[in-house]
């Protein structure tokens, strides 16, 4: 029997509702997990109903602001970093949470960047990147493929529906592309449901949204305990140059390029994926009581 999922929707600091979601026993560690854009926490169905995370972590996701159940926010000043930290924190607090690690998936780690950058002192134990999207701007081109680079440029000046829906159906099938075991077309279609149900103009904003991550990498240089998944067969970003760009930051990090898997590798080598995270959190359970930043 799946455990129980207990749904909360906090406030955050400008009013907008969040959904959040939490399973497992709150004397676990705690875990939080952070999706890709255009997408919403159900991408993580499978992990929240694994029962090797469920029996030995607390598990909690939530929809980023203008994703899936998550408050809809039209304006450009709605996304700034600062009201990110603050969803961040409201689920954080109406879960109780105490040191938790985030799990962030692709443009979730620009968020990231954002909690370390707003909330002082930093209420986190350690960082899992799923293929991350590590900078928006200029330099986000040395970090993804010419695919990724297409679709990002579409989505970003386009506000008519058809087009941006064209891209997100591109973008959605870069999310699986690769040799790995065949993702359920089921899946797929959820997620592009998710992802064409953001207005364009939403989409371009978010994208367009400013993450400072100078104080991310400056707690990567002091200690800040790092995890890297990256797919060797990832269509929409540069799992290499993003392993070599995060050793040169952070000193107590490891990364794991996974053969054979694509951009959603929780989903195509979810045995693998568990693994890795179990040991990272158990590491990060013996050195708790003598690393502290």
């Amino acid at each position: 029997m799946a455990p129980a999922t207990v749904v909360r929707t906090p406030r955050s600091a400008d009013g907008t509702r969040i959904h959040a979601e939490a399973v497992g026993d709150p004397r676990n560690p705690h875990v939080v997990f952070i999706h890709e854009a255009t997408l919403c926490c159900s991408v993580y169905d499978e992990v929240f109903q694994d029962a090797r995370l469920t029996d030995n972590l607390y598990l909690v996701r939530y929809d980023l602001r203008s994703h899936g159940r998550s408050g809809m926010t039209r304006t450009p000043e709605s996304q700034h970093a600062s009201l990110h930290a603050s969803d961040f924190a409201a689920v954080a607090g109406v879960f109780g949470l105490h040191r938790p690690i985030i799990v962030a998936w692709g443009f979730g780690a620009t968020v990231v960047a954002d909690i370390c950058t707003h909330i002082n002192p930093l209420p986190v134990a350690g960082i899992v990147y799923i293929a991350p999207l590590l900078f928006l701007g200029p330099t986000v081109t040395q970090f993804i493929t010419p695919r990724m680079l297409g679709i990002a440029q579409t989505l970003t000046t386009t506000h008519d529906t058809a087009t941006s829906g064209r891209a997100k159906t591109e973008f959605v099938n870069g999310l699986v592309a690769g040799s790995a075991p065949r993702i359920p077309d089921s899946i797929k279609a959820a997620w592009l449901g998710r992802s064409i149900s953001q207005d364009a103009e939403v989409t371009a904003q978010v994208l367009l949204s400013s993450h400072d991550p100078a104080r991310l990498l400056e707690l990567g240089r002091h200690g800040l305990p790092l995890l890297a998944l990256l797919g060797a067969e990832d269509a929409l970003v540069d799992g290499p140059a993003v392993a070599r760009e995060l050793r040169r930051h952070f000193r107590n990090a490891e990364a794991h390029i996974i053969p054979g898997s694509s951009h959603a590798l929780f989903v195509d080598h979810r045995d693998e994926f568990v693994r890795l995270l179990l040991m990272f959190v158990g590491r990060l359970a013996v050195s708790a009581l003598s690393f502290s930043y």
